[in-house]
């Protein structure tokens, strides 16, 4: 059997590219619905609201785990945000840290991924690495009161949880999809990839 055979190549078609969209549009209608909370956890307590905005990173980083072709991620990331902007306190600004985390999920995968087709391991440490970027992207933003040693620490491990837990979930979905057969064969990336 020919190489080929073996590892098939995936790419980007109009059907997967559908598929995105779709768990896109769900991401953007999750983001919307919960962001009033989200708004006041980030108010209130930080590193509450770190550990609850791993939810907004479920359904891009399935959208990886179903399919399995480099880079869905960040363009599920992109159109959750470009849905979202008017709907957000962010406005616009809503975007830049949704594609971060699709870029920094994606790279790292792309990264870890340069032997052979990406391990269940590999998404884990993915998403650990969205953790930290998202941590970085959020100092700026947050306010003297909250740039205390303690309110740091507990916001980082708010988003090394959330993303992580965020990573776990859309590997449990993703199993189950999979089982179901609600995905067609010939789009669901081998059970291996969404380990």
């Amino acid at each position: 059997m020919s190489d080929t055979r073996q590892r098939p190549r995936r790419r980007l078609s109009t059907r997967a590219l559908l598929i995105t969209a779709a768990f896109a549009a769900l991401g953007a209608v999750l983001l919307i619905l919960v962001a009033p909370i989200t708004s006041l956890l980030a108010a209130l307590f930080p590193p509450a609201y770190a550990l609850a905005a791993g939810l907004h990173s479920v359904l891009p980083f399935l959208t990886r785990r179903l399919l399995g072709i480099p880079w869905v991620t960040t363009i599920a990331f992109a159109l959750v945000g470009v849905v979202s902007i008017g709907f957000t306190p962010l406005g616009v600004l809503i975007v830049i840290p949704l594609v971060l985390t699709g870029v920094t999920f994606d790279l790292t995968l792309l990264l870890l991924g340069r032997r052979g087709p990406a391990k269940a391991w590999h998404y884990h440490v993915a998403a650990a690495v969205t953790g930290v970027a998202l941590f970085l992207v959020s100092l700026p933003v947050m306010s003297a009161d909250d740039l205390a040693p303690g309110i740091l620490a507990l916001t980082l491990c708010g988003r090394l949880l959330g993303q992580f837990g965020a990573s776990a979930l859309s590997a449990a979905i993703a199993r189950g999809v999979e089982r179901a057969g609600i995905v067609p064969p010939d789009v669901v990336a081998p059970t291996g990839r969404a380990g």
